[in-house]
């Protein structure tokens, strides 16, 4: 029988791909916290659970989840890492995921509605969902230019008009980044991404790539982030400068973002 202060110290956490699942779960084990790992087939990495405590499930075997979770003796949960939306027909799901899957077929949602309806089920059955930035504040993109390349007070003005825009586009949740140049917005974020909006604005005198959240965003559930390969992609298109919503925005190894800015001449700011 596991003590008190045992369950008391175990976490679980939900992990999608990326970077942040494997630097959440080192802080985890840093700060003497147990993790108890739920893996996606064929979206979570096998290495993430090597001598963790942690099973595989299907995407729609949320009965089994729960009980895993349940049995660690799991009440806090993270959910963090990049997931596709999956194709709801190709989902072989429990009698639990069943029941949940038949709610979510009788409503049409977006993205956001989406995920706060798996909040919403998810603290039904007894967790406390929190967001990975909880532990790990330092991931969050601080207000200020971030590296040596500071924006001119012309770039200043078209980020305002890019953030607004931004805010605009996600309030609609069509994504969360747009280009920006100093004669309006050039392209906006679609279902392909902020590295395929990258990607279509090669070219593009004095363009500039603004995110922010959408307003009515779960950041414990789904943040923006950006990484190296967002710093690369925007070199390779030509751009000028980031600007990204302080406070409400994720920069994997930014320290790393911060150098690669540099180098490129890239300016990197938060607002």
């Amino acid at each position: 029988m596991r003590s008190v202060t045992e369950v008391n110290q175990t976490i679980g956490l939900i992990a999608g791909q990326g970077a942040i699942p494997e630097l959440l779960l080192k802080r985890w084990e840093s700060q003497g916290l147990t993790p108890v790992i739920v893996g996606l087939k064929g979206i979570t990495s096998p290495s993430l659970l090597n001598g963790r405590i942690g099973e595989f499930f299907g995407i729609g075997h949320a009965g089994h989840i729960f009980d895993f979770l349940k049995q660690h003796h799991v009440t806090k949960l993270v959910m963090i890492g990049a997931m596709t939306r999956p194709n709801f027909w190709s989902i072989i799901p429990d009698r639990e995921g069943i029941s949940i899957l038949l709610k979510l077929l009788m409503r049409r949602r977006g993205d956001d509605s989406l995920l706060r309806f798996v909040r919403a089920e998810i603290e039904q059955r007894g967790f406390n969902v929190v967001g990975a930035h909880e532990f790990m504040p330092e991931i969050l993109c601080p207000s200020g230019t971030l590296g040596t390349v500071e924006p001119t007070a012309d770039q200043l003005k078209t980020i305002k008009l890019g953030f607004d825009a931004a805010k605009q586009h996600g309030a609609a949740d069509k994504g969360q980044s747009v280009i920006v140049t100093p004669q309006g917005v050039q392209a906006v974020e679609t279902r392909a991404g902020t590295n395929a909006l990258i990607r279509a604005a090669h070219g593009l005198e004095n363009a500039l790539l603004v995110k922010t959240s959408k307003p009515q965003q779960d950041l414990a559930l789904d943040m923006p982030t950006i990484g190296l390969a967002t710093i690369e992609n925007a070199a390779t298109a030509g751009l000028k400068g980031i600007a990204l919503e302080a406070g409400k925005t994720m920069i994997v190894d930014r320290a790393d973002v911060i150098r690669a800015c540099d180098a490129h001449g890239i300016f990197i700011v938060g607002v």
